[in-house]
């Protein structure tokens, strides 16, 4: 059975999850993490010492040069951290343009598919070492998915989001067997909401309470799903409900995007980056949404 499912079912993981599909290169650009399941590789083309992106900062936090060779003045260092949505600095980007480079600083330390319980153990290790002034994290739906599966296979880091807590599961025989993986994929139920539930409630808290100790404000971007609420799917709407839910129950400050989401839907603005992409916002959306946020003063 090993043979025929390596013959038949190459790479797949048989029903127990799904797998993280790296763009060109960018694989090398983490390693695993036994408390994050995998974290960036500091200090390379992608991410700097602090966990931030490299194209805007130098490695000792200066400014790099505009296009036209001037130095802007440094001002209040805005950390900005979140999954993909961060990482590719759609909103980051808009609100840069809004309120202008004299005053702010605008650093991004998004990492592709993260979940909040990743992104608070980032920052307390790794992010928080560039002293912000500012904390704004960027939360989606998807950030109750659980911390995910990270093993080595024929040389390469493969991350795997699986259907109940990887902890559950044995790391060593799921990178070796695949008659494990189908057996383990047979053996998954339902997720478990309420222990999912817990967990962002935990990372919510951890952010709350590390920010308040250090002084710094912080708040959170709650996004939607880009498309009419009535498109939604039942999980889609439980994870709206709760995440607005845990955030008035840890007393964050919220910009909460759905409302201003309808009123671009109405406008016939062309809310996503890619067709068929509801998670991503291109650069019409973005421009929606920071003057939204520009309106509700998000920066202090």
């Amino acid at each position: 059975m090993e043979l025929a499912l390596r013959w038949f079912f190459p790479g797949m993981v048989m029903g127990a999850g799904s797998q993280l599909q790296f763009r060109a290169g960018e694989r090398a650009n983490f390693q695993a993490d036994p408390e994050c399941g995998y974290i960036p590789v500091l200090g390379n083309a992608a991410y700097d010492r602090f966990g931030c992106r490299v194209d805007r900062y130098d490695e000792k936090g200066r400014r790099l040069p505009d296009r036209d060779g001037s130095q802007p003045r440094q001002g209040k260092r805005i950390l900005f951290v979140g999954d993909s949505v961060t990482r590719r600095g759609r909103i980051q980007d808009a609100l840069e343009k809004h309120y202008g480079k004299q005053d702010y600083e605008y650093w991004n330390a998004g990492v592709e598919s993260f979940n909040t319980m990743q992104e608070l153990v980032f920052y307390r290790r790794v992010n928080s070492q560039l002293k912000p002034d500012q904390v704004i994290l960027t939360f989606h739906n998807n950030d109750f998915q659980d911390t995910p599966l990270v093993f080595r296979e024929n040389g390469e880091l493969q991350i795997h989001f699986m259907r109940r807590d990887g902890q559950h599961i044995n790391a060593w025989l799921f990178s070796h067997s695949y008659l494990y993986r189908w057996l383990t994929g047979l053996s998954l139920g339902n997720l478990d909401r309420a222990r999912q539930r817990a967990a962002v409630k935990e990372a919510l808290a951890g952010f709350r309470q590390i920010t308040s100790q250090q002084k710094v404000p912080f708040s959170v971007i709650l996004l939607p799903i880009l498309k009419p609420y009535e498109q939604w799917t039942n999980k889609e709407k439980w994870s709206r409900q709760n995440a607005l839910e845990l955030l008035k129950e840890e007393g964050i400050t919220t910009y909460d995007l759905f409302p201003d989401m309808e009123a671009a839907l109405k406008e016939g603005v062309d809310l996503p980056e890619s067709p068929g992409d509801s998670w991503h916002p291109g650069v019409a959306a973005a421009e929606h949404f920071a003057r939204y946020l520009v309106r509700q003063k998000i920066l202090r």
